[in-house]
């Protein structure tokens, strides 16, 4: 027998033809979509006073000859098309715009990345995760993967800072360049627009032409008006919840699964948790005036060339060094970005009087797996600093030891380079001596700024704290 094809038309809602359905997937429709209200039930079981509240909740509504379906559904729908072999055909006409030139100034840890990539595969979908998990992070890149005008929506303006603050940090969209809709004020930013729920309920009509990408908030926290009547008046290409818990009070999660979609990552407490505070020192922070024209990743390269060389930055470095090595003559590690840095840095130290090892491993050669021993730590009777790379102490950590790092190049910590570290001060002949950690921080370049923030989330303390310990 002959099915015809259906036509899943999808803009700001998923719309379909009411009449030719299979009637198995038009009552299966039926049973996701229209439920028992939650609040009725509960009311109803207990005794108390109903009033107005409607018995059903309904998803699915009809309009002439068609069924609107909400946008989050479509994945889902068209799973049950396969089951039930009904042909369909998708038209997309959902909102995009040409890319926009925004560009993620940071690193993801691993689970972020998983977490990103789950979320870019699905145009709608909901991030779970945690407090503290890194959402908001993970949201931005998405953003800039995306390139899409974006309106955050927040149900609580407690959240704003926090937004503003990653947006500048990451994003290097100053704040003053980001819309809002807050209170009365009514700003479309080119790039990126925040605006309280309650606001843009009221003034969406102001928007919904100007969004490409639209991220819900604390899902958990948003009024189920927000979900069923405000996010349906957008047709963008792009929807992602963000939310800490796949419950709600008012047992209505489904409403975030049907109108912003399904849950495509829940980040695991555990990958949240892992590395924080692995450090334990006592960071002492220099902020430089290292500058440089940085305004993408495409610069990373000759911008890091130039900040190795930078003399000034260098002296303060050497002042450091020279000091350290004054109150302690044990030989302290300088972690370099390589030959050139080390050349410049320690010519200066050499001036100084200080005398200056290269460490280096050898590398496996061709057809061997096993990589060959590290060397032992020179020993010198002199004052001694001992250079070097990530790479070599990332693979090396059990052969040295130190009671001070100098972090002359600054780096993302990955996790085997922050182990690595833990285990350079952990290999110290006097477990109780404390150890003392050197950061650089280069607060004019936003990218290097959020690699000592990111840093910061090692020795467990609060970046703030640690750039003015008075906060403390």
């Amino acid at each position: 027998m002959f099915v015809k094809v259906l036509n899943i038309l999808v803009a700001e809602w998923i719309k379909i033809p009411a009449e030719g359905l299979s009637p198995l997937l038009e009552r299966k429709l039926h049973e996701r979509l229209v439920f028992t209200n939650p609040d009725y039930e509960m009311r109803h079981n207990r005794g108390e006073w109903i009033g107005n509240i409607p018995p059903q909740i309904s998803c699915l509504r009809q309009k002439g000859r068609h069924y609107l379906l909400p946008r989050g559904f479509l994945d889902q729908f068209v799973d049950l098309c396969k089951k039930f072999q009904q042909p369909y055909r998708i038209v997309d006409r959902r909102r995009t715009f040409e890319p926009l030139p925004i560009e993620f100034h940071g690193e993801l840890k691993s689970y972020q990345q998983d977490a990103a990539e789950a979320v870019l595969d699905h145009d709608c979908g909901t991030l779970v995760g945690g407090h503290k998990s890194g959402k908001t992070v993970i949201a931005l890149y998405t953003i800039a993967q995306r390139r899409q005008p974006t309106l955050i929506l927040l149900p609580k303006l407690d959240l704003l800072e926090g937004w503003l603050t990653k947006i500048e940090n990451f994003l290097q969209i100053p704040s003053s360049e980001v819309g809002m809709f807050s209170t009365g004020v009514h700003q479309i930013g080119k790039y990126i627009t925040i605006g309280h729920t309650g606001e843009v309920i009221r003034y969406w009509r102001k928007l919904w032409e100007h969004v490409g990408y639209l991220i819900v908030d604390e899902c958990q926290r948003c009024p189920s008006k927000i979900l069923t009547n405000l996010i349906p008046n957008f047709d963008c290409r792009y929807i992602l919840g963000l939310t800490n818990t796949t419950q709600r009070k008012d047992r209505l999660s489904r409403l975030v699964y049907y109108y912003v979609g399904d849950v495509v990552y829940t980040i695991n407490d555990k990958d949240a948790r892992e590395g924080r505070g692995i450090i334990h020192a006592h960071v002492v922070t220099r902020q430089t005036d290292f500058e440089y024209p940085y305004s993408s990743r495409a610069d990373y390269p000759t911008m890091l060339q130039a900040l190795m060389t930078d003399e000034k930055r260098n002296r303060i470095i050497a002042d450091d060094i020279e000091a350290e090595l004054r109150k302690s003559p044990h030989p302290l590690i300088v972690l370099s970005g390589g030959e050139e840095q080390e050349d410049t840095l320690g010519g200066e130290l050499k001036r100084r009087g200080i005398s200056v090892f290269q460490y280096r491993a050898a590398e496996p050669e061709g057809g061997e797996t096993d990589s060959p021993p590290c060397p032992q730590m020179p020993v010198s009777e002199d004052p001694q600093a001992v250079f070097v790379t990530a790479q070599t102490l990332t693979r090396c950590s059990q052969a040295l030891s130190s009671k001070t790092l100098v972090l002359a190049v600054p780096l993302y910590f990955r996790k085997n380079l922050a182990l690595a570290i833990r285990d350079l001060f952990q290999n110290g002949s006097n477990p109780e001596s404390k150890f003392k950690i050197y950061d650089y921080v280069d607060h004019k370049i936003g990218l290097l700024e959020n690699f000592f923030r990111m840093r910061s989330y090692n020795y467990g303390v609060h970046p703030d704290v640690l750039l003015n310990p008075s906060l403390n």
